[in-house]
C-alpha cells in the first residue's frame, strides 16, 4: 500500500513551505545583493567626485615636496570614509603610476619607472570622464545626464549595458584635470560578509518555517482526513445500493459541503439512471431521423446530355436544415438548393416539409409559380421565426435554357470559360415562409450557359465556415477556389475540390453551419 493521505499532505505541505521560503530567500538575496552593488558604485561614484581632486592637490602639495607622511596621512582619512575602497592609485596623463597605498603606505618607492601595463586602461586615463573596470572585462563610462542620473557608455559616447547582477567594479578611473587618473580599488569584502549573515538568517528562518509548517500540515490533514475516511465508508454502503445511508460531517467547511453532496448524489443517481434511458432513447431517435433526412435527399444525382452535375451536404448536426434536390419531368430539370434558418431537428423538419411542398407543385410551368405556391404553404404551416432561403434553376434541355429564381438565397457564382473569370448572379428575392405573398418580391432570370461554364449554388455555410473565433472562409476565398477549380474536367471533381479546401480551412474547429453546394458544368 502506498502513502495514506495524510502521509501525502503532511509531504505535500512541507515540500511547499519548503519551496515557498527557498525560492523567497533566494530572490530576496538577489534583490539585496543587487541592490548592495548599486550601493556599492553609487557610493564610489560620489566618493570619487567628492576625493580626486583633493588626492591630485595633496599630492602636489605634500607627496612631490617629499611630505611622505603627511600624504599618507590624507589618503588614509580618506579610505576611513569609504569601507568598500581598498586602496587608491595615482596615475599621471601618460600612464605613469605615481603613487601606489599600497606599495608606499610606509616609504615612497624607489626604483625604475612604473606605468601602466595595460594599455586598455589608457582611455581611461586619458578621459574626460569617470570610468569603471568590472570582473567581466567590461569598461564603461560614466556619462552624466543633466537630472542627476547617469548612464554608461563606450569610449566613443555610444551609451551600452549598464551593470549586470553579479558584475562587479574592479577599479574606478577618475580623471584630474587631463594631469591625472585617481584609480580606486574595490574591496567587496563588507557587502560578502553581509550577504552571509543574511544567508544564514534566511536559513534559520527557512528552518523554523519548515518545523512550523509540518505541525500545521499534521493538523490540517487530521481535520480533512477523518471526514474523508467517513465519506469513504459511505460510498462502499452506496456501491451496495443502500441510497438511504446518509454520511454526517459537520467540519462547517468543503468537507461538509462534499458530505451533502455525495448525501444528495444518492437521491440523483436514480433520476441520472433516467436520464441517460433517456437521453440513449433520444439519441436513437436523432440517428433515425438523420436516416430519414439522408434518405431525402437524392440518391442519384440526374446527368442530361448538356449538363454535368455534383452536390453535396455535410451537416453541423445529426440533423441539417439544409436541402437540395432534382426533378426530371422529360426534358426539363428542376434543380434547388434550400437553408432554413439555424440547424438540428426544427429546422431539418421544415427542410422536410418544404422539400414535400415544392415536389408536389413542380408541375407548374415556371420555377417562380412553384416557389410562390410552395410559400403559401410553408407560412401557413411553420412556425413564424422559420424561414427558408432558396435558390432554384430550371433548365430545359430542349431550349439549353436555364431560368434561375432566388427567394433570399446566396447568389450564384458563374464561371466563364471564355474569360476565365468567376461573377456572382445576383437576384431580387425573398425567404418562403417570412411573409404570406412573396409574388412581387421574386423574379426570374435567364443564364445562357457556353459549353465549359460552370456554375456554383452553395449555402451560407461554406462563406461562414470558422477557422477560429474570428476568421471565416468568406466569400473572396470561396470565388478564388471556384476560379481555380472550375476548369477541371467533372462537375464531380470541382465539387471534391471545393469542399476540401473548405475542410482544410476550417481544420480542427467546429463546424457552426451545415455546407451545401451544388455544381452545373456545361458540357
Amino acid at each position: 500500500m502506498g502513502f495514506t493521505l495524510r502521509t501525502k499532505l503532511i509531504i505535500a505541505f512541507t515540500a511547499f513551505v519548503v519551496v515557498l521560503f527557498g525560492l523567497s530567500g533566494v530572490l530576496f538575496i538577489r534583490e539585496k545583493e543587487q541592490e548592495m552593488e548599486q550601493s556599492t558604485f553609487a557610493n564610489t561614484n560620489s566618493f570619487a567626485e567628492f576625493t580626486a581632486h583633493a588626492i591630485a592637490d595633496n599630492y602636489e602639495l605634500n607627496w612631490v615636496n617629499q611630505n611622505v607622511i603627511y600624504f599618507n596621512k590624507a589618503i588614509v582619512d580618506f579610505l576611513s570614509n569609504n569601507a568598500d575602497i581598498n586602496t587608491i592609485k595615482l596615475v599621471s596623463y601618460q600612464g605613469e603610476i605615481l603613487y601606489s597605498y599600497l606599495d608606499e603606505r610606509e616609504k615612497p618607492y624607489v626604483g625604475t619607472r612604473r606605468m601602466v601595463g595595460n594599455q586598455s586602461m589608457f582611455p581611461e586615463i586619458q578621459s574626460q570622464r569617470p570610468s569603471i573596470y568590472t570582473n567581466n572585462q567590461r569598461i564603461l563610462f560614466i556619462k552624466k545626464l543633466a537630472n542627476g542620473s547617469v548612464v554608461f557608455t563606450d569610449a566613443y559616447d555610444k551609451e551600452i549595458e549598464p551593470l549586470k547582477r553579479g558584475e562587479r567594479i574592479m577599479y574606478f578611473v577618475s580623471p584630474v584635470d587631463n594631469k591625472y587618473a585617481v584609480f580606486y580599488e574595490l574591496n567587496y569584502s563588507s557587502l560578502d560578509d553581509a550577504l552571509n549573515a543574511l544567508k544564514k538568517r534566511i536559513l534559520l528562518l527557512g528552518l523554523f518555517g519548515i518545523m512550523l509548517g509540518i505541525t500545521m500540515a499534521y493538523l490540517f490533514a487530521e481535520r480533512i482526513t477523518k471526514p474523508i475516511t467517513k465519506i469513504t465508508q459511505g460510498a462502499a454502503i452506496l456501491a451496495k445500493g443502500d441510497f438511504n445511508y446518509l454520511v454526517d460531517v459537520r467540519t462547517g467547511d468543503e468537507l461538509e459541503i462534499l458530505a451533502n453532496a455525495f448525501n444528495g448524489m444518492a437521491r440523483e443517481i436514480e433520476k441520472s439512471t433516467k436520464a441517460m434511458i433517456y437521453k440513449e432513447r433520444v439519441t436513437k431517435e436523432l440517428e433515425l431521423a438523420s436516416k430519414i433526412q439522408k434518405e431525402i435527399l437524392p440518391k442519384q444525382i440526374p446527368q442530361t446530355p448538356t449538363l454535368d452535375i455534383a452536390a453535396g451536404l455535410i451537416p453541423a448536426e445529426e440533423i441539417g436544415g439544409d436541402c437540395y434536390d432534382f426533378i426530371t419531368m422529360g426534358s426539363r430539370l428542376l434543380m434547388y438548393i434550400g437553408d432554413v434558418t439555424g440547424h438540428g431537428v426544427p429546422s431539418g423538419l421544415v427542410a422536410a416539409v418544404a422539400n414535400a411542398v415544392i415536389y408536389s407543385f413542380s408541375d407548374k410551368a415556371a420555377a417562380r409559380e412553384i416557389l410562390i405556391e410552395a410559400n403559401k404553404v410553408l407560412k401557413a404551416k411553420t412556425m413564424p421565426n422559420m424561414f427558408m432561403t432558396l435558390g432554384m434553376m430550371d433548365y430545359s434541355e430542349e431550349t439549353k435554357k436555364m431560368t434561375y429564381v432566388n427567394a433570399g438565397h446566396e447568389p450564384l457564382l458563374y464561371y466563364s470559360a471564355k474569360d476565365k473569370k468567376v461573377t456572382s448572379i445576383e437576384s431580387k428575392g425573398i425567404a418562403l415562409g417570412m411573409f404570406p405573398d412573396i409574388s412581387k418580391h421574386l423574379e426570374s432570370q435567364e443564364i445562357e450557359m457556353q459549353s465549359g461554364d460552370t456554375i456554383l449554388a452553395y449555402s451560407d455555410g461554406i462563406p461562414e465556415a470558422w477557422k477560429n473565433e474570428r476568421e471565416n472562409y468568406g466569400m473572396s476565398r470561396l470565388k478564388r477556389a471556384f476560379s481555380d477549380y472550375a476548369s477541371l474536367s467533372s462537375a464531380l471533381a470541382i465539387r471534391n475540390a471545393v469542399l476540401s479546401d473548405v475542410k482544410e480551412y476550417i481544420g480542427g474547429y467546429k463546424q457552426m453551419d451545415d455546407i451545401t453546394l451544388i455544381v452545373i458544368k456545361r458540357k
